[in-house]
């Protein structure tokens, strides 16, 4: 038997990477596939996952080939992450222009060189019409009316006045500053209460710390008039966050009227469609609100026209009337003084005569009191008197009674006080525990973690609890 002819591994592997480099060098291929195994290396700026196709019928994979980019691919991956939102990571499909690869000890690869963010976009924008239909079909106070929605939100009637509002914002937005500057500057003095709720306002990722944000206004239960969302400009995928199904669900159900000053002059974002009122800027937002509160000054205005002209006019009809009645009420009142002067005369002179007799009676009375009034004070002084000393004699007794009484309750008041002072306390084994200068008495207060003052008898101690365990109480039931 004659030996079986072989070769390396290495050599075959060789071939294949000759036949691959003459097969496919110098070409590029634009593919559309799925991301999966992705990582990224910081330190070298390298790129490492699998590119899979997957059956349209079902999630199994089709085909798949391992990936990397680096350099100049590495730079196109941050510009698609910049101008979609979206991070370049596992579940993503994307269209990619990639070589193929083929090396001796790695095996077969492809080298990413570009990445179509338009793509990314597109199918973008097909998960915002999807977002919509979601919102409507599965919400009952989500409707679509023409081309736009109907909201629980969008159905509030805004107050008369516009005074107390609720901003929810970057902390470090420029748009919010406008909105500010506007509200506080506006041309008719009015005046606002703005408070501010911070939170990130780009980056679908985010979309969870906006909504604890808007639950974290309803939560403050303060009757605020509206609720102002407000962003500064920035490319169409800065505003991703607003196309997302929670936040736009949260909008059009909430029951205080949503504002919308996102920045973005091309699209409208589901917030938007949503919200109660939306506009295109931070500041046409608060322009809204000024012309809101102007429109009912100068509805106020207008019907204070309309006051003062029909005052006039029934001024001027009652004017009349009334002069017409004072002309009858002098000439009557004249009548009735004539009158009632002569009756009056006559009173007067009944009342001289009976006032002299009446007078006359009292005199005899007063005079008669006086004689009796004069023989009675001397006994009635000897009788007071000999009361007060019975009164002096009973007084003394009674207030060495007393203040003995009282002089035993403080000695039994200051022997509980005694006993029941921190010192003594302290004395007996028990210790009091302080967060911030202040004495808890209860666990419900103190986490794990938290730093705690111990006071004993001789010491202060300074600890961190490591560890909280609930007891019933039995141990000190004595």
């Amino acid at each position: 038997m004659q030996p079986v002819q072989y070769i390396k591994l290495s050599q075959l592997n060789d071939q294949i990477q000759d036949t691959i480099n003459t097969r496919f060098k110098g070409q590029t291929y634009w593919v559309v596939a799925d991301i999966t195994n992705h990582s990224f290396k910081a330190d070298k700026k390298i790129h490492y996952f699998e590119l899979v196709e997957k059956s349209d019928k079902s999630s199994a994979i089709t085909a798949k080939i391992m990936g990397k980019s680096w350099g100049s691919g590495a730079l196109r991956i941050l510009d698609f992450e910049s101008s979609t939102g979206q991070r370049f990571t596992n579940n993503l499909h994307v269209l990619v222009q990639v070589s193929v690869d083929f090396h001796p000890l790695y095996g077969l690869s492809v080298n990413l060189l570009d990445i179509d963010s338009s793509f990314m976009l597109g199918i973008l924008e097909q998960q915002r019409n999807a977002t919509l239909e979601r919102l409507v079909k599965v919400n009952d106070f989500i409707k679509k009316e023409g081309d736009g929605y109907s909201t629980l939100n969008s159905r509030l009637k805004l107050g008369a006045v516009i005074q107390r509002v609720a901003v929810i914002s970057s902390s470090s937005s420029a748009g919010n500053e406008d909105f500010r500057h506007t509200m506080h500057h506006n041309d008719f003095g009015y005046v606002f209460q703005i408070d501010d709720y911070h939170t990130v306002v780009q980056g679908d990722n985010n979309a969870k710390l906006f909504l604890n944000k808007l639950i974290e206004v309803y939560n403050t239960g303060i009757p605020y008039d509206v609720i102002v969302i407000t962003r500064g400009g920035g490319s169409q995928s800065d505003f991703l966050i607003f196309d997302n199904y929670n936040i736009g669900r949260a909008v059009a159900k909430f029951p205080i009227p949503v504002i919308t000053g996102i920045g973005h002059q091309k699209n409208v974002s589901i917030t938007d469609l949503m919200a109660h009122t939306h506009t295109k800027t931070p500041t046409k937002a608060a322009e809204f609100i000024i012309a809101h509160n102007r429109s009912f000054e100068l509805r106020i205005l207008a019907l204070q026209k309309n006051i003062v002209i029909k005052s006039q006019q029934l001024f001027l009809q009652y004017h009349n009337e009334l002069n017409s009645l004072k002309n009858a009420v002098a000439h009557n009142a004249r009548e009735l003084i004539s009158v009632q002067k002569e009756g009056l005369m006559l009173a007067r002179q009944h009342i001289v005569q009976a006032g002299r007799s009446l007078l006359n009676d009292k005199k005899q009375q007063l005079l008669l009191t006086a004689q009796l009034t004069l023989q009675r004070p001397q006994r009635i002084i000897q009788q007071k008197n000999s009361n007060l000393q019975h009164l002096k004699a009973n007084l003394k007794i009674f207030t060495s009674h007393y203040l003995r009484s009282r002089k035993l309750q403080l000695e039994d008041c200051r022997k509980t006080i005694k006993l029941l002072s921190p010192q003594h306390v302290l004395g007996r084994g028990y210790a009091v525990v302080r967060i911030h200068d202040k004495i808890i008495n209860g666990a419900a207060s103190i986490q794990e973690g938290e730093q705690i003052e111990i006071l004993l008898k001789d010491a202060l101690l300074k600890s961190t609890v490591n560890e909280k365990i609930h007891y019933d109480g039995k141990q000190t039931d004595l």
